[in-house]
């Protein structure tokens, strides 16, 4: 019987196993093709999947490559996307069927892992010296709040005992 991947079969685990989970599967799955971020190439999934007591517990690594505009020159670029150490417990009970789907699960653990900014060019993006003249130096003429302050010093007494 042929394994769909991404599926663990929970009625095949007894208290004691654990499934190893190695998948390379295409990005499609993921089914995230929006203008500002798409899956491009392979999905690499390993880990492994066991019960403990009434749970299921998933221990996964996860790699993947996203593309995605560069925040200085807005060309696309390939971002390299990893979860080291993705850990997933569900209760048995609230499985409808013996077979559990952990797709959504890669799904949001990668894209909870996308920068915010991402620059090409491995972080130097040959554009960066024509936005440099619109960034704010930071010199001394800025006005600090708290540039007038001057810390207190209480007086030395010296006591007689």
């Amino acid at each position: 019987m042929k394994k769909d991947p991404l599926k663990i079969y929970i009625d095949r685990l007894k208290d004691d196993d654990t499934e190893q989970i190695f998948e390379v599967l295409e990005s499609d799955f993921l089914e995230t093709n929006e203008e500002e971020l798409s899956f491009t190439g392979k999905v690499t999934i390993s880990g492994q999947a066991y019960l403990a007591k009434n749970h299921l517990i998933l221990d996964l690594k996860i790699k993947a490559t996203a593309n995605m505009p560069c925040s200085i020159c807005n060309e696309k670029s390939i971002v390299s996307i990893e979860v080291d150490d993705f850990t997933h417990t569900v209760e048995l009970c609230e499985i409808q069927s013996a077979i559990y789907d952990f797709a959504d699960e890669v799904k949001s653990s990668l894209l909870i892992k996308i920068p915010q900014f991402h620059e090409c060019n491995s972080g130097k993006c040959p554009h960066r010296k024509d936005v440099t003249k619109f960034l704010k130096d930071s010199s001394e003429e800025n006005h600090s709040p708290f540039s007038e302050l001057t810390l207190y010093t209480p007086p030395s007494s010296k006591t007689n005992f």
